[in-house]
């Protein structure tokens, strides 16, 4: 063991971290792309990334400068913390300092959390990046983008229950960011690194002393790390650089948890791969110019007992024989986890394929890939990549974030958990503990997303130039050796224990010369209602509007996340009505960022060509000043949308402006399907909304007179309310009980409307005559069965919609 791995394990002596965890953010939830550069349309490889996690998220995006480091250095590696603040370091960047904390959070964290797990060797020169969770660009051209995966193996980090790994997928890609130029030297530098010094999986919520932690006690006994659960114990990501190349990479913890395993393949210049939750990675028969793995794979393998090989020919996974290709070793048969239990594992299928599927008909429809063949670790189902059959730009790859499988048999815009104005979104199954199992189709856009983004490269200069053969040649020089994978002995060069770090830093690559320009195509919140517009990382700053966000204050004024989420929120009051007046706004939007886009790309070439370092610096701040202005304008702009959208659907309406001042309301109608499926057709009886399985805090229905009856004759005490007489009407947990007075003597009808909110819970009373209140309520009493024949004793499902003898009933049964 070198002196350097040893005083990184030994960086917090014999601590052990007592642990408290958050409720868990749904870390295994981003999608990712990789497109080859001769499948883009300018020329450049680009990588996608949705941060679909959800929970107490740190929303912020910040900058990290670029610095030289004196000889001797050491770099902090800190804990994986997936609550605000992710990390309190000024040393990386002033956006991570304790003063910039909302006041009394600091003295409320416990600050283990952020001391360094230990620390690597620095490198003399680190490259500038744009940081979030995961790092997203530098200014050298490398981009990349995440997606959480699931892994048989896994690991928990250094100090933590026992645990013996240094890195996670966060500090292993900022590493990347601040030392490489190219994909290659990120793949070397990130698995040897995690190979030297272990690797630990997704943290969900973890770090805060002030956590609820009555709710994770169950999921996480003792203080569990939660990348300890399989679903979460891989990582991949997407990498682009300015050479022309995009990578996939994988990776997990190995055997010991001490070390780690890792893949990487290539995306051909053509075609199109991605990543949704699973490892996609296979067979590394191509040669070190278009895959490459840890040495240390197989072995690993054999030793935990892992499958080597796919099946091919089962109809079910894990089934079937060894493929065709018996000696090819399959990476993701041997460490992608697979679930053991059926429903679990069809859920997890689906939840995986379904996207892959979706992003390959988009960009490659005559294919006519299977949608129903889902992806399982255990038996290939769809390739790694495919060639797009049209050219793919930064704008289609929004478009592609936003989807929710429109136009599909799996449309989540349709169909009755849409509701009847076609919310696409799912938020939730059922309570914990219910009996009901199941799980929706799982979109690429969420409601829970953080952020998405799409990164150009950007490409060295036009081809076959002076300037385009020097960016190709300084991208070969900094590529790795295919022995680079494991680090060499310690003392060998000066370096260190190593000179990996120093052979694939970004210090030794020349700085790209002019050309097109790294973007960052940014979106706050959800893709389908929010917009995308230009990041530089080669300016000094992020806007304002996205460094000082926080998901704990309401602030659509000063955070375009806040703002976008407003949007998002209020789309569920009628999205098929409000949807449409959203894209009108997108499609407004995003035209102008592409112009300031190629405006300011301009710029930071024009900069990159000046030697004066003092006016290179003002071109920069100047154009810096000019993105945080179209910022700026972007929150204003969604902030007027969300006013616009507000009014055109007051009080549940379809409101239109017919003069200043002036507004006119005509109705939102339900579609027939869904009155159908509600039971307006049915009125009086009561729609099948009855609770069979009570939840906690479900109001009871009182029982009936015959019921205490009996209830007071087998010994049980208790008021008995005469047929004849008011009975209470109980909103089941949506307020007090109501009383209704009492009914006519003769049949009338009587309608009471609660709504909440937008309509989402609706409570109705009904008195139908003959002495007997008829009262529509969710209740803790039986099944619906049961309780539909005590409300409705009379009545059956295909009574008509007036009861004989009853007076004719309103024109209209919804109140004005």
């Amino acid at each position: 063991m070198g002196q350097g791995h040893l005083n990184a394990r030994m960086a917090l002596g014999s601590i052990a971290l007592l642990v408290v965890i958050m409720t868990p953010r749904a870390a295994h939830a981003c999608t990712a792309i990789a497109v080859g550069r001769n499948a883009s349309a300018n020329g450049s490889p680009m990588i996608t990334h949705s941060d679909d996690s959800g929970g107490s998220a740190d929303i912020r995006i910040v900058r990290v400068p670029a610095r030289d480091h004196p000889e001797g250095s050491m770099r902090p590696v800190y804990l994986s913390v997936g609550t605000y603040p992710r990390l309190i370091a000024p040393e990386r960047s002033p956006d991570y300092a304790a003063d910039l904390l909302p006041d009394g959070l600091l003295d409320r964290l416990d600050k283990r959390f952020y001391t360094p797990l230990g620390y690597v060797p620095e490198v003399p020169h680190t490259y500038a990046y744009v940081d979030s969770d995961y790092g997203i660009a530098n200014e050298a051209g490398l981009v990349m983008g995440e997606s959480t995966c699931g892994a048989k193996l896994v690991a928990a980090p250094l100090g933590i229950m026992n645990g013996s790994a240094l890195f996670c997928i966060e500090e292993l890609s900022k590493v990347a960011l601040e030392r490489c130029a190219t994909a290659r030297c990120a793949i070397q530098t990130m698995g040897a690194l995690a190979e030297e010094f272990g690797y630990y999986g997704a943290t969900a919520q973890f770090g805060s002393k002030y956590a609820p932690g009555s709710e994770v006690k169950g999921r996480y006994p003792n203080g569990a790390w939660p990348g300890l659960e399989q679903e979460e114990g891989g990582e991949a990501l997407v990498i682009a650089d300015r050479a022309g190349e995009a990578w996939v990479f994988h990776i997990c913890p190995d055997d010991t948890g001490k070390s780690a395993v890792w893949a990487a393949k290539r995306v051909r210049d053509d075609e199109v791969a991605v990543v949704a939750n699973n490892f996609v990675i296979r067979t590394c028969e191509d040669g070190p110019e278009w895959c490459m793995r840890s040495s240390n794979a197989e072995a690993v393998a054999k030793r935990a007992g892992l499958k080597m090989h796919a099946d091919v020919g089962g109809a079910n996974p894990g089934e079937g024989s060894p493929s065709a290709d018996a000696l090819a070793f399959d990476f993701t048969a041997a460490f992608g986890f697979e679930s053991a239990e059926y429903v679990a594992l069809q859920i997890s299928r689906y939840y995986t394929g379904r996207r892959i599927w979706r992003v390959f008909d988009l960009v490659a429809p005559s294919l006519r890939l299977d949608p129903s063949a889902g992806h399982v670790p255990s038996q290939p189902t769809y390739p790694f990549a495919v060639k797009a059959e049209t050219l793919v730009t930064a704008q289609r790859l929004a478009d592609i974030h936003r989807d929710h499988y429109e136009g599909t048999p799996y449309d989540l815009t349709n169909g009755p958990a849409a509701g009847p104005y076609g919310t696409p979104n799912r938020y939730t199954g059922g309570r914990a503990g219910s009996a009901v199992k199941g799980a929706w189709e799982r979109a690429i856009s969420m409601h829970r997303s953080l952020w998405a983004f799409v990164g150009v490269a950007g490409r060295p200069a036009p081809s076959g130039g002076a300037d385009s053969q020097v960016a190709l040649a300084a991208a070969k020089a900094a590529r790795p050796s295919a022995s680079a994978a494991s680090a060499p002995a310690a003392g060998s060069s000066p370096g260190g224990p190593f000179p990996f770090v120093t052979s694939l830093s970004a210090h030794t690559a020349p700085q790209p010369p002019p050309g097109a320009e790294t973007v960052v195509w940014f979106c706050p919140d959800t893709p389908h209602a929010s917009f995308f517009s230009p990041l530089f990382p080669a300016l000094e700053a992020m806007p304002a509007q996205l460094r000082s966000a926080n998901e704990a204050v309401y602030d659509p004024q000063g955070s375009a996340w806040w703002a976008a989420s407003s949007v998002k929120m209020i789309l569920d009051l009628n999205y098929r009505l409000l949807h449409p007046k959203v894209e009108a706004a997108q499609a407004v939007w995003e035209q102008e960022a592409h112009a300031l886009a190629s405006e300011l790309e301009g710029a930071v070439a024009a900069a990159r060509g000046v030697s004066d370092e003092a006016e290179k610096g003002r071109l920069l701040t100047r154009a810096g000043a000019r993105l945080d202005a179209h910022w700026t304008h972007g929150v204003g702009r969604w902030n007027t949308l969300f006013a616009e959208l507000m009014v055109a659907v007051r009080n549940g309406y379809n409101n239109t402006i017919l003069a200043p001042g002036v507004v006119w309301e005509s109705g939102n109608a339900y579609p027939d399907w869904w009155l159908v499926k509600a039971g307006f057709d049915r009125f009086p009886q009561p729609p099948a909304i009855a609770n069979p399985v009570p939840s906690e805090g479900d109001e009871a229905m009182p029982p009936t007179a015959a019921e205490e009856t009996a209830a007071a004759a087998a010994g049980a005490p208790g008021p008995v309310i005469p047929d004849n007489q008011p009975r209470p009407v109980l909103l089941a947990a949506h307020g007090p009980s109501i009383s209704a007075s009492a009914p006519p003597p003769t049949p009338a009808w009587q309608l009471f409307t609660v709504a909440v909110a937008s309509g989402i819970a609706t409570a109705v009373a009904l008195n139908v005559g003959a002495g007997t209140l008829r009262a529509l309520v969710a209740s803790k009493a039986g099944a619906g069965t049961r309780l539909r024949d005590r409300l409705f004793p009379r009545a059956t499902h295909q009574e008509p919609l007036l009861v004989p003898g009853a007076t004719a009933p309103p024109t209209s049964t919804t109140v004005p």
